[in-house]
């Protein structure tokens, strides 16, 4: 959601006319979007048999 809230203030600066910040908020809102992707594709990278024992481990 941080990256959506960087993309609102980017699509602000934008329209009054601020290309400065709007450049760094767009830049801010692709890294973290980015990084949100990755963390996603770690856990699915994990076997579901393996994920299970570690459920039971922590339940």
């Amino acid at each position: 959601m941080l990256a959506m809230e960087y993309c609102a203030r980017a699509v602000i600066r934008y329209l009054n006319g601020d290309m400065d910040l709007f450049k760094s908020y767009t830049n801010k809102a692709m890294k973290i979007y980015e990084q949100e992707n990755c963390i996603a594709a770690i856990g699915e990278m994990v076997p579901r048999q393996t994920r299970e024992k570690l459920y039971e481990m922590v339940s």
